[in-house]
């Protein structure tokens, strides 16, 4: 027998209205921070401005945030029910992604979630490495990152792996940077710390600084471990690991509009006030 069933539940307008009052009152407690074209009638967006005028025309709406530059989210104190963020935090510093999370607490009111997608997921990624899985990094093409590396020749799997923890790293990232690696380098590293990969990412990704003209570029590393202690550093006693499709909140268990993005390589993490 072949079971159909639905793929998540949906949520719609009425459930949000019976949540909130209203469709104005929820935009005024649900926030996605670095959204880019999504765009749902109950949520706020809260994003970089638009980098190119290309990216302009089809970036949603969004209340313009400097996420390296602005101390503070464009959010009242404590008036936050639901807050999102998908593959964002990937492409900060460490510091900056700190500053966030401290900013996003204080604007949760008590009981408030704070769901955190990212990827890749550190540790899956570098066991992909370890176990030299060709395909993993199937979303990567040797033609995507040409421009200005044309010398190099074709991406090995560990490049494509620097790629995801540390981007202007490596030869393949047109973003200048004060120190590139070769794979062989890389190689030679994670040898050197085989059982230590977390000290193999951290010295890939010390010292890099968000470019405001590559924005995509990778430049923090997260696992579970790391994510949850930093949220909590940030003032949230109550973190878990969870995963695709699973959240605290019924509104962002609807996947047509949450966890769109790469599940295969994601991370999820959610956090209470």
């Amino acid at each position: 027998m072949i079971y159909k069933r639905h793929h998540s539940i949906e949520i719609v307008d009425q459930d949000y209205e019976k949540e909130f009052g209203s469709l104005g009152v929820a935009k005024q407690q649900c926030f996605n921070i670095g959204a880019g074209t999504w765009q749902h009638g109950a949520w706020t967006n809260i994003d970089l401005p638009a980098q190119s005028k290309a990216f302009a025309k089809i970036q949603a709406p969004c209340i313009p945030h400097n996420l390296v530059g602005d101390e503070n989210l464009p959010i009242a104190p404590n008036s936050a029910q639901l807050i999102y963020t998908s593959h964002v935090i990937e492409h900060l510093p460490d510091f900056h992604v700190d500053r966030l999370f401290v900013s996003v607490y204080k604007s949760l009111r008590d009981g408030g979630i704070f769901r955190v997608v990212t990827g890749p997921d550190a540790d899956t990624d570098y066991a992909a490495l370890r176990r030299r899985d060709a395909r993993w990094w199937y979303f990567y093409d040797d033609a995507d990152y040409a421009d200005g590396v044309r010398d190099h020749g074709p991406m090995t799997l560990t490049d494509k792996w620097l790629l995801h923890v540390a981007s202007p790293r490596s030869l393949y990232c047109a973003t200048p940077c004060d120190r590139k690696y070769t794979a062989y380098e890389v190689d030679d590293l994670v040898a050197m710390y085989a059982l230590e990969p977390n000290k193999v990412r951290d010295i890939l990704t010390a010292g890099l600084k968000f470019n405001v003209r590559s924005p995509g570029d990778h430049l923090s590393w997260w696992n579970g471990d790391k994510l949850i202690r930093q949220l909590r550093a940030a003032g949230f006693s109550t973190v878990s690991k969870c995963a695709y499709g699973q959240s605290r909140s019924h509104l962002m268990r609807d996947l047509r509009w949450f966890d769109t993005t790469y599940p295969q390589i994601s991370l999820y993490v959610e956090a209470v006030k």
